[in-house]
Order: structure tokens, then C-alpha cells, then sequence
């Protein structure tokens, strides 16, 4: 589906694009089944469902879609973008969290109106202005976690790749001993300039990032409480029902079970 500006796909099959370069464009990919790869400068993301990646212009980059996966996949016009913000500077969020049914339930009305070759041209552009109104509040405007993702923006360069580990690694044990070391701190020092710039110690942040995908996994994926907690690096149970409380203020089977525009969060 095409506006001219826009470009929008949903590809439910297995797919490797060989590296390739988009000289004018933004390309955001979210998995709302399965998973896949995205390589960067020969850096690996690996992008699981509710997990949305923007490759900037000019990056050179190639997708890897798993079997039995299903991908959303939007393309749009740098300057259309900055055109609809009003500021030529785009800063987006490199990598942010969607809840999958959302974004389905948005790419299914988009659809039903860009699929139509007879549809007007106030309908076509309306739905391009709903497509940049969704990337515009999911890549910039929203920040479920302190300065989650946006690394390049960050004033202390070694916690910037503290942050862009910790994104990586968030599933592992991770200790202080090792994010020190990428800071190129002691312990003492790393903990209070971490909390300085982040606004919250790197525990918590590790325990957000957890929280996070663990709200995309029991809303999105039919995988068990527990099965959820282990994969997300808790050591038991309790520790996951205590952290996922502390942060969301409900508990993980009423969460699931709350429909999205429901009071939890």
C-alpha cells in the first residue's frame, strides 16, 4: 500500500532482504507475530512481537524474517515527516515498544481505505495523516521509561552505552561489576552518575525494561505468567509478581485480563 510518501506493508511469511539502503526515507518495522532480524552497520537487532525498530536514511541495513512470523513493515518520507511535525530535525526514538493489537488494529483501518485504487484523495491523505499521527506519539512523544532508547541524545556518552547494553542484555543477569566497566567508572561513581542522567538506578531501570516486555508478552503472546518471568531473567516468581506490581500497581493476571483503555496501565 502506497500514498506516494507513505508505504505500508504487513508480510506474514519468511523474507531475507539483502542489505540495501533507503536514500530518503524512514523505515519502521514491529513484529506482531514471531520475530526477526534487523542488521545495521553489521549490528544485529533482534526484534521480538511488540518491539519496533526505526532505520534511519541512508543506513544501510537488511531484514531477516523468521518462519511463521508476521511483520508490519512502514516506510515514510523523511521530509513528508518533518513536513507534518514542522521541524526539519527528527529526532525518533530508535527503538520503542507497541503493543501489538494496536498497531494491527491501526494497520487493518489504514488498509481497508489504501487498498481501495478508487479510494478520493482526501480519504488517501487522511489516513497518511493517521499513519504519521501514530508514528509521531509512538517514536517521539512517548516515553514509557526514562530516556528509554534514545541513546544518541544523552549528554554522558559511556552511559549511553551502558544503556544501549543494558537494552540489549536486559533478559540476562546482568551486575554491577560489568556496566561499570562500559562506563569506564568504579561501581560508587557509576551508580550515582547513572541515576543522575537516567533518573532512576540501574536496577530499576533493568526492572522497567522487564516490566515492559513483559506487559507486551501477556497481552500479545498466549505464553504462560511463569514461562514470561523466566524468560525475562527473574529468578522466581515472587520476584517477578513484586516488580511487576511496583511498577504497573496491578498484577500480571489482571493486566492480562484488563482490556486495552481499561484504568491499568
Amino acid at each position: 500500500m502506497d500514498t506516494g510518501q507513505t508505504s505500508l506493508w504487513k508480510i506474514n511469511e519468511e523474507l531475507q532482504a539483502p542489505p540495501h539502503i533507503h536514500e530518503n526515507d524512514f523505515q519502521i518495522t514491529v513484529p506482531v507475530h514471531g520475530s526477526c532480524h534487523i542488521f545495521i552497520d553489521n549490528k544485529t537487532h533482534q526484534l521480538s512481537v511488540g518491539e519496533g525498530l526505526v532505520v534511519y536514511p541512508k543506513e544501510n541495513h537488511e531484514l531477516l524474517i523468521s518462519p511463521e512470523s508476521s511483520v508490519i513493515v512502514i516506510q515514510v518520507n523523511h521530509s513528508r515527516l518533518a513536513q507534518f511535525i514542522g521541524n526539519t530535525t527528527l529526532d525518533l526514538y530508535k527503538k520503542q515498544r507497541i503493543e501489538p493489537e494496536e498497531i494491527k488494529k491501526h494497520f487493518r483501518r489504514w488498509a481497508s481505505v489504501l487498498l481501495h485504487h478508487d479510494a478520493e484523495p482526501l480519504a488517501t491523505q487522511e489516513t497518511e495523516h493517521l499513519v504519521l499521527s501514530f508514528l509521531v506519539r509512538m517514536f517521539t512523544d512517548r516515553r514509557p521509561m526514562a530516556n528509554t532508547a534514545n541513546l544518541l541524545s544523552l549528554s554522558d556518552r559511556n552511559i549511553a552505552s551502558v544503556l544501549e547494553f543494558m537494552h540489549e542484555h536486559y533478559k540476562e543477569k546482568l551486575n554491577l561489576d560489568t556496566l561499570s566497566s562500559i562506563a569506564l567508572q568504579s561501581r560508587y561513581h557509576f551508580i550515582r552518575s547513572f541515576k543522575s542522567i537516567v533518573g532512576i538506578t540501574p536496577y530499576q531501570y533493568l526492572l522497567r525494561l522487564r516490566i515492559e516486555e513483559a506487559k507486551v508478552k501477556l497481552r500479545g503472546t498466549n505464553m504462560s505468567i511463569t514461562d514470561i518471568s523466566f524468560e525475562l531473567g527473574f529468578s522466581s516468581m515472587s520476584q517477578f509478581y513484586r516488580a511487576f506490581i511496583k511498577v504497573t500497581g496491578t498484577s500480571p493476571e489482571r493486566y492480562r485480563g484488563t482490556p486495552r483503555g481499561g484504568s491499568n496501565p
